[in-house]
């Protein structure tokens, strides 16, 4: 009679430990985190919210990604930026739909500006984000007002970066307006040489499975790039130039979160007084 309880007990906790997994991987994988990350620069007259979204990957949270949406209308930003790879290629059709209707959609309330990644790298799918109103910046770069601060906003379509990479040979540096470049893939010592006040880019996915204080567990370069110095998720700073990274929204190939949510990322620019 003591063996099938001992087993009962041990099944229970089996069950108990598969649910938790279970949970956990939801949690980790499939709900949203809103992470604030504040930039002062006295090139900065007032508060100016910027949201980053990057890296979808095609999926949805809610019906028409409706959990997106409703967060970024509760945190009301200035600006919308989407720094690449909203869809997987190849994946079919339906991913690039999803990620369109996201975009289009935020794009009749906000101003949205994009570039793309190495997946979503589609001039069809540049088109259509033209005629829906959103502002795509492979190359190009604006100027924008807001309130009473010059935002110089650059932009970069790379979906690899060869030895003489150099954002001079595209740009001229504006010394008197805060900048801002978006680009996918992170090369922040370029980035910092050229005077770039703040680069936000995506592609790393944060490192995907994270521990605390090691930080990332593996990436392109290998085990351990935290500790070996990589950029994989968050903000840094190089010679007075700041480069954001967001973890992003997607998982690709496969939803192995772990202490690292997708994440609509919301960047606070604020006067340096």
């Amino acid at each position: 009679m003591k063996k099938p309880k001992k087993y009962r007990r041990r099944l229970k906790r089996f069950f108990a430990a598969v649910v938790l997994i279970a949970l956990l991987w939801v949690f980790n994988n499939f709900t949203l985190k809103v992470s604030k990350t504040e930039v002062k620069d006295e090139l900065i007259n007032d508060e100016i919210t910027l949201v980053q979204l990057t890296d979808l990957h095609g999926m949805s949270f809610g019906k028409a990604n409706s959990a997106i949406k409703r967060k970024i209308k509760k945190i009301s930003p200035d600006i919308i930026v989407v720094t690449g790879d909203m869809f997987t290629y190849p994946g079919g059709d339906e991913g690039e739909e999803t990620a369109f209707e996201l975009i289009s959609s935020l794009a009749k309330k906000y101003k949205v500006f994009y570039v793309n990644g190495e997946h979503d790298d589609n001039e069809d799918f540049f088109k259509r984000l033209e005629n829906a109103g959103v502002t795509v910046l492979n190359y190009k770069d604006e100027v924008l007002k807001i309130k009473n601060t010059e935002i110089h906003l650059y932009g970069i379509d790379n979906v690899y970066y060869s030895p003489t990479f150099d954002l001079k040979n595209a740009f001229k540096k504006d010394d008197k307006n805060f900048s801002v470049l978006l680009a996918h893939i992170p090369n922040f010592k370029k980035f910092a040489s050229f005077g770039i006040d703040l680069s936000l880019c995506g592609d790393t996915h944060g490192g995907m499975f994270r521990l605390p204080v090691i930080g990332a567990v593996i990436s392109q370069g290998g085990f351990f790039p935290d500790l070996r110095g990589e950029y994989t998720k968050g903000l840094y700073e190089l010679n007075g130039s700041k480069m954001f990274i967001s973890s992003g929204l997607g998982d690709s190939p496969f939803p192995i979160r772990f202490f690292n949510r997708p994440e609509i990322a919301v960047i606070k620019l604020m006067p340096n007084k």
